[in-house]
């Protein structure tokens, strides 16, 4: 039988054994309910004052636990018979949305590869603007230094303010770019371990016991350091982290 055949079946059932909203209870569950109330109300009309009635109130207790049992054991039937129903649909659901879940998996993998490399670029091109303001500062201070001597105390001065500017360039220095902007979706920083070499790991790191290597105490170090501390033995990296809205 298809597994869509045995779904069908088993909600038949459950539609069978299960009284609808304003349907009539069967006779039992009438029986049961009158039952039910009316112990409800001789419990509250219990006066212990003696240790007779102490004793009595017990043997009530006693029977009270059983009509309890008695309560569970009818609406088992139909319990078990609606587990097997609302099982068979979740592992249907779940067949249905794990594809998706791959192709979200799969996705996000692609667009945070993507967006880690124009991050990558983007640093490049603003370490290498850095470095250039840098070593302009470099050789106005040389031509500062050539000119003093040569008696052009103007032009060293105005080298000399060229160099300060320098300096300050490659202290602010900011490429724009980077991970790109898209409707819907989120982008954030994460890190991921990439090795682990267990003989090298330490027992303890900023005070977290980490060894037998525990994973997660090892991310939660690395995310509080914001990817700065370097752990003997593990090898992490940098990684987008994304995100979709259903909104769009």
């Amino acid at each position: 039988m298809s597994s869509n055949a045995v779904m069908k079946e088993t909600l038949e059932t459950v539609v069978a054994v299960l009284p609808k909203p304003g349907s009539v209870v069967s006779p039992r569950e009438e029986e049961l309910g009158s039952e039910v109330s009316e112990i409800e109300i001789r419990a509250q009309a219990v006066v212990i004052r003696t240790d007779q009635d102490y004793e009595l109130a017990g043997q009530f207790g006693v029977m009270l636990k059983q009509k309890a049992a008695e309560v569970t054991e009818f609406f088992k039937p139909m319990k078990d018979t609606a587990y097997k129903a609302h099982k068979a649909i979740c592992d249907r659901e779940k067949e249905m949305l794990t594809p998706l879940r791959n192709a979200e998996k799969t996705l996000k993998k692609t667009m945070g590869d993507y967006a880690m490399e124009q991050e990558r670029k983007r640093r490049e091109a603003e370490e290498a603007a850095r470095r250039a303001a840098e070593e302009e500062a470099r050789r106005k201070l040389e031509e500062a230094a050539a000119l003093e001597k040569s008696g052009d105390v103007a032009g060293a001065e105005a080298a000399l303010q060229d160099a300060e500017v320098s300096e300050d360039v490659s202290r602010m220095v900011f490429v724009p770019g980077g991970a790109p902007k898209a409707k819907g979706v989120s982008a954030g920083k994460d890190w991921e371990i990439v090795s682990i070499d267990g003989k090298s790991v330490p027992l303890m790191v900023s005070g977290v016991e980490i060894r037998p290597v525990d994973t997660a105490a090892v991310m939660r170090l690395i995310r509080a350091s914001k990817g700065s501390i370097q752990i003997p033995g593990i090898v992490y990296r940098e990684v987008a982290k994304m995100s979709f809205s259903r909104r769009g």
